[in-house]
């Protein structure tokens, strides 16, 4: 029988065991998020036990995304495990064609590993090219910026309040995925503007800023945030999400994440010419 889990009514004993699948498949856990108290109903979990025991797993966020000013409910796919002794036996298959029977119209997308990227075919998903914003730029500043440590009461107040979207591709409810992202990869590279009610993820690597996201209060350009950044050396700024919101002529790269190949299933999403923002992948 497959069972359906999500923020309101997983017991400790299922993130534990949940935990510990994910750490035997994909070498992570979502115990730092799962501690937050950050999991809603957005993010749901379908699992088959044996014994009490979870042996497999696909999860799902339900994501209210807006491509050009279009909203639709989407399903993103991800947490696709099975304990390697029950491997082989369909275990997934049957998740996921339960999931799309519970969610039959939605719109789907997907980050497949390498080694599966045979197996969603089979269930009307498509491959397609990952892309990446960027703008050429040569900055050079020592802008005020306050960096945040990832617990402070400020960073959740940016969550709850963000403001301002794309219309070219965004997520409505990213508010616990988000958390996800910041606890565990990105809990070093939180700044506050507090002029403008900004505070942004972001990275420098060699002459490359990344801006992973830019949470505001209120709407914010590009040149209102430009002269507070403080970051030097650099002369190329990529871009993870859509920053049409910025009000900023942009263009788009392909990119190629190791391992990871991006999916889609709905001609919804069969505009190419944005990225998933970074913040809301599973």
């Amino acid at each position: 029988m497959i069972t359906m889990t999500n923020g309101h009514t997983a017991t400790q004993e299922f993130k534990n065991q949940y935990n510990q699948l994910m750490m035997d498949t994909f070498g992570f856990s979502l115990e730092k998020w799962h501690n937050l108290n950050v999991w809603d109903d957005t993010y749901e979990n379908y699992t088959i036990k044996e014994e009490n025991m979870i042996i497999a797993n696909v999860s799902i966020f339900k994501m209210r995304i807006v491509i050009g000013n279009v909203e639709r409910t989407c399903i993103q796919i991800g947490g696709v495990a099975t304990k390697k002794e029950y491997r082989g036996k369909g275990y997934s298959r049957k998740i996921m064609e339960h999931i799309l029977g519970v969610y039959p119209d939605a719109p789907g997308l997907l980050f497949a590993a390498d080694d599966a990227c045979n197996f969603y075919p089979k269930f009307g998903f498509t491959p397609i090219v990952d892309k990446q914003p960027y703008i050429d730029y040569q900055l050079d500043n020592i802008g005020e910026m306050t960096k945040l440590e990832v617990l402070d009461p400020k960073v959740d107040q940016y969550l709850k309040e963000r403001k301002q979207f794309s219309k070219v591709f965004d997520c409505k409810d990213q508010y616990a995925i988000n958390w996800f992202h910041i606890s565990n990869i990105y809990p070093n590279n939180i700044y506050e503007i507090e002029q403008l009610g900004v505070m942004i993820i972001a990275r420098q690597v060699n002459n490359v800023l990344t801006i992973f996201d830019i949470v505001s209060k209120e709407p914010v350009t590009f040149v209102e945030l430009i002269p507070h950044l403080h970051f030097s050396g650099i002369n190329k700024i990529k871009f993870g999400f859509n920053p049409d919101r910025l009000s900023i002529d942009y263009l788009l790269e392909d990119i190629q994440v190791e391992d990871s190949t991006l999916f889609i299933k709905d001609q919804f999403l069969q505009q190419n010419q944005y990225i998933v923002p970074m913040l809301t992948r599973v």
